[in-house]
């Protein structure tokens, strides 16, 4: 089991006077729970089998920062394939390290106790931390909330504060309507002792990526107009590390997988910084202020950088169906199908978008009590039919 990085979190918490890192010889962290009151098994590992993605190649419109071949972008400060900040460092970086610290208390290091919840709960909450942007997240793939309906109250980007607002426009307003019950729900019954503490940390888990998923979409799409939103799209991907650097979070995940897709995403946003650095914030304060050419380079960088996150947040999916019949899942057979059904869901609107048949088997194969071996091999090959490629 990883521990990376658990040294650094663990002194960040214990500076927050949070005092609750686990230890391999902590006698209440290694007590888990389950229903029928015996000790939960081990948390599931996702499958390392090689993913072949030789036949994968750039588009004639992505950024290329490591390829000698020329693409569609004029010199920039990108060039050089280190993401270089356009402010401060953004608070960003302590949500991915909150993130990383819960990901060692709940699924990384044995079944969690009750007291390994209320340790994550606590990294969660921190004031302006992780679960405040759970909170209110948006999924820009879907319409925004139109401004006849909008609450005057609030600032356009926080209309699905409006409980109105969120119940009309749920896939939109994500964060209120379907992340926060989900993870919120999954620790209060964490912290419970109440059921399988390996489901409700698988809940969470697959809550979390989700967010992250959406999360570096959401801040790359908002750069157009305030900059230093692409500086949280990296770190909201990275944790605040180089391609090649100290990964937490989503990217240690995917680079763990595809170090290939890996490279794309941040080759993507690395491609949002170049459009950003070629046009100023400070000369082209809005979308609608950019010349056509402006306006196509920062379509394609978004694009570029969508198509990655799909793939990456594929991979994670993958892997874990990969494992459900394996000996890695035996004892944790309920987490890993509860953290597939929740990812797979999240998953289903970009599938459905390509190929709505495909949408439709793997959501009846997720929808199964015990999937068959067969069943799992066939969700594989849908994803990596759909999903091909970053």
């Amino acid at each position: 089991m990883t521990t990376r990085n658990f040294t650094f979190t663990c002194l960040l918490l214990s500076s927050l006077t949070l005092g609750a890192c686990r230890t391999d010889d902590d006698p209440i962290a290694d007590s888990g729970g389950s229903e029928d009151g015996e000790l939960a098994g081990e948390p599931c590992e996702p499958a390392d089998d090689p993913v072949d993605e030789s036949s994968c190649v750039a588009l004639d419109t992505d950024y290329r920062p490591a390829d000698s071949t020329p693409d569609m972008y004029p010199a920039c400060i990108s060039d050089g394939g280190v993401y270089e900040l356009i402010a401060d460092p953004p608070g960003t970086i302590a949500r991915i390290v909150a993130y990383d610290t819960i990901a060692t208390l709940l699924w990384r290091s044995g079944p969690p106790s009750p007291a390994d919840f209320t340790a994550a709960r606590t990294a969660y909450e921190l004031d302006e931390g992780l679960g405040s942007r759970v909170d209110r997240r948006e999924d820009l793939h879907y319409p925004p909330i139109p401004m006849a309906e909008w609450d005057p109250g609030l600032d356009p980007d926080k209309q699905c504060a409006n409980s109105t607002n969120a119940a009309n426009h749920p896939d939109r307003c994500v964060g209120p309507t379907q992340l926060r019950p989900l993870i919120n729900a999954a620790f209060i019954a964490g912290m419970s002792g109440a059921g399988d503490p390996n489901v409700h940390a698988a809940r969470i888990n697959a809550g979390l990526l989700w967010f992250s998923y959406l999360s570096v979409y959401k801040e790359a799409y908002t750069c157009v107009h305030t900059a230093k939103d692409c500086d949280s799209a990296w770190a909201y991907y990275t944790g605040g590390a180089q391609v090649d650097g100290a990964l937490l979070g989503f990217a240690e995940i995917v680079a763990r997988h595809s170090p290939t897709t890996h490279q794309r995403i941040f080759a993507a946003i690395l491609a949002v910084r170049c459009f950003r650095d070629l046009y100023s914030i400070n000369d082209f304060p809005t979308y609608d202020d950019l010349p056509s050419e402006g306006q196509q380079l920062f379509e394609a960088a978004l694009q570029q950088l969508d198509a990655a996150l799909a793939r990456g947040f594929a991979l994670g999916l993958r892997a874990q169906l990969l494992a459900h019949d394996g000996d890695q899942c035996a004892e944790a057979l309920d987490a890993n199908w509860a953290y597939v059904e929740i990812v797979g869901r999240a998953l289903d609107r970009e599938v459905r978008e390509r190929d709505p048949g495909a949408a439709d088997e793997l959501l009846a194969i997720y929808e199964l009590d015990a999937p068959t071996s067969a069943d799992l091999e066939r969700a594989v090959a849908l994803i990596d039919l759909v999903i091909p490629c970053a």
